[in-house]
């Protein structure tokens, strides 16, 4: 068994993301020195390419019947949960127990757990923007689920209800009021739920904020370096090696391959978000919302506009999908008037690291061979699958707060690093 409890002097972190990012914020707030180590730019990561939904209480992917949905959306590319056909055993094996938590019994664990981290989120985002200055368009103004249909309007009320025992606050707005507050909407667009306790931002922004004050307050932060593996020291491709008292593992949807050799079972697939940026368009929703038929998010940031949505399950490599991208232009037409007025986008698409039970996974894994007292204690930080932006600033402070050999400020039983199990040890 490897060292536990005590305080950390000197952490690796590997994953220069949101959650890598914040991670060294909150250990440089209390003292202690990072290294973050990410072989690409954060502002080219999936955690820039967020939507910019800070929507805390948010449902889990493992929605009731989700996994059925996207049985049957596989004969489309452009639907909104896309399964790529594949014989890859690994994302097999994900979508069977992916399939096996999609239920109303799972899904009411999660949202549970979730709606109670969900104001100490933006308590940890707000923290960060208050202590740095940060300039990134944050308005905490709630966000709306716009709905095409009444039935689907009164369906989406019903979910949001479940959220009012956690002290969240919901109103049911019809569509002529809609459009009187937002007249960029369509006519025929029933109504909106608003969840008025969420915000949003401009991510990108928000990360390059971010990662000026982590430098400030004395992180080391090296860019363009690709870790090979982290046990007993973080060892890069160049053949470096870095030494730590502790090494938190936060690189997204490519953490499987550096914890697993250290018996870490950690089923992620990488899931592939779209989004289109427009720098400057004639007219906007007043405040951020999603398209419930379409799940196609669509955020004001200052003069700007962004559109994202959609997920892609497959293997990590494989082409972008021209018709993921056009299915958010189209998407967005049939609620937003002029859409085909919004002038040429930047598109980016990126992967987002999802677990097969849809809750992040945050935690010590403890080692069980080949560690010492002296060897490095080993955190596990990633798995927010379209939640990283709302949760990272959470995990980071809740990571550090073991890193500091500290009780969490919150319940991690449902985030557990071996809820998955375990793997034979080949590190």
């Amino acid at each position: 068994m490897g060292s536990t409890g005590g305080a950390a002097k000197r952490v690796a972190i590997v994953g220069a993301g949101i959650v890598g990012l914040s991670t060294a914020w909150w250990l440089a707030r209390r003292g202690v020195p990072s290294i973050v180590i990410d072989r690409e730019d954060p502002l080219e990561s999936a955690s820039a390419g967020n939507a910019g939904l800070l929507s805390i209480g948010h449902y889990p992917l493992t929605k009731p019947g989700a996994s059925w949905r996207g049985l049957r959306w596989m004969a489309s590319r452009r639907s909104p949960l896309y399964i790529r056909p594949t014989l890859d055993p690994r994302v097999l094996s994900w979508l069977w127990t992916f399939h096996r938590h999609c239920n109303a019994a799972w899904s009411d664990r999660c949202l549970a757990a979730l709606c109670r981290l969900g104001f100490p989120a933006l308590d940890a985002f707000e923290t960060i923007l208050r202590e740095e200055s940060i300039e990134c368009e944050y308005a905490r103004d709630g966000w709306l689920d716009v709905a095409a249909t009444r039935a689907s309007l009164d369906h989406a009320l019903a979910e949001a209800r479940a959220l009012e025992p956690f002290g969240y606050s919901i109103a049911r707005i019809d569509g002529d009021s809609l459009r009187r507050e937002h007249p960029v909407f369509r006519r025929g667009i029933a109504g909106a739920i608003h969840y008025r306790d969420s915000a949003r931002c401009h991510p990108g922004r928000f990360l390059e904020g971010l990662l000026g004050a982590a430098r400030r307050r004395g992180v080391e932060v090296r860019l363009g370096a690709t870790v090979e593996s982290v046990f007993p020291r973080v060892r890069l491709a160049s053949g470096e090696q870095i030494g730590a008292d502790a090494v938190v593992v936060a690189a997204g949807a490519w953490s499987s391959e550096l914890v697993e050799p250290l018996g870490v079972r950690l089923p992620l697939v990488a899931a592939r978000g779209y989004h289109l940026h427009y720098d400057s368009v004639p007219a906007m929703p007043g405040t951020g919302c999603v398209l419930r038929e379409s799940s196609i998010a669509v955020t004001p940031m200052g003069s700007s506009l962004r559109l994202a949505g959609t997920l892609e399950i497959g293997s990590i490599g494989r082409p972008w999908l021209r018709e993921r991208i056009e299915a958010i232009v189209d998407g967005a037409s049939k609620a937003l008037e002029g859409v085909e007025r919004f002038g040429p986008a930047r598109e980016w698409a990126g992967y987002r690291p999802c677990t097969p039970d849809g809750m992040p996974v945050i935690g010590e894994h403890r080692l069980e061979r080949g560690a010492s007292a002296s060897s490095p204690r080993v955190f596990v930080a990633t798995g927010h699958a379209m939640m990283g932006m709302t949760l990272g600033p959470i995990s980071g402070r809740l990571i550090s707060e073991l890193v500091l050999g500290e009780p969490p400020s919150a319940d991690l039983s449902m985030l557990a690093t071996d809820r998955f199990g375990r793997r034979p040890v080949t590190a």
